[in-house]
């Protein structure tokens, strides 16, 4: 069963020396939010309608998948890349949340969360199949070290 559904490939061009930037906008539309989760996501500023539907504009910047060079023969980035976007949006979203005057830990944990099970669904829902042996690991990467990320300011 797919968790999700994309709308396109990911177009983007390359802005030396490492990030890419979105020149059609990328979508990710789940059925496995609830309408809490939602308004969580929306609290914290993410692009996200009330149908689960998570945007990302044209023009945002991206670094596709944050992996390690030493582990690209196991999971490269581009195995990944559509659901990173996703997640790069979702986790800018954070580090805003977490820098602003209104920002609730307990709502920036729960959104974090969430954040990080909208890349788990997005890397079970991509075309073309990714393995199980890639999304498991990448996904308790971002569970384990994202707090970093998802906090530092940019």
């Amino acid at each position: 069963m797919t968790k999700g559904s994309f709308n396109a490939k990911i177009s983007a061009e390359f802005t030396p020396p490492k990030t890419w930037r979105l020149v059609k906008q990328l979508s990710f539309k789940t059925h496995l939010l609830t309408r809490d989760d939602i308004k969580i996501l929306k609290e914290i500023g993410v692009n996200i309608a009330d149908t689960g539907r998570i945007t990302c504009k044209v023009g945002m910047r991206t670094d596709l998948a944050s992996v390690p060079r030493a582990v690209w023969g196991i999971i490269s980035p581009w195995d990944v890349a559509r659901a990173a976007v996703i997640h790069d949006h979702l986790y800018a979203s954070l580090r805003s949340y977490y820098h602003s005057d209104g920002m609730n830990k307990d709502t920036w944990r729960k959104a974090r969360k969430l954040s990080d099970k909208v890349f788990l669904w997005g890397m079970q829902s991509a075309q073309p199949f990714v393995k199980k042996y890639k999304i498991y690991p990448a996904y308790w990467a971002v569970r384990t070290f994202g707090r970093w990320p998802a906090s530092d300011k940019e």
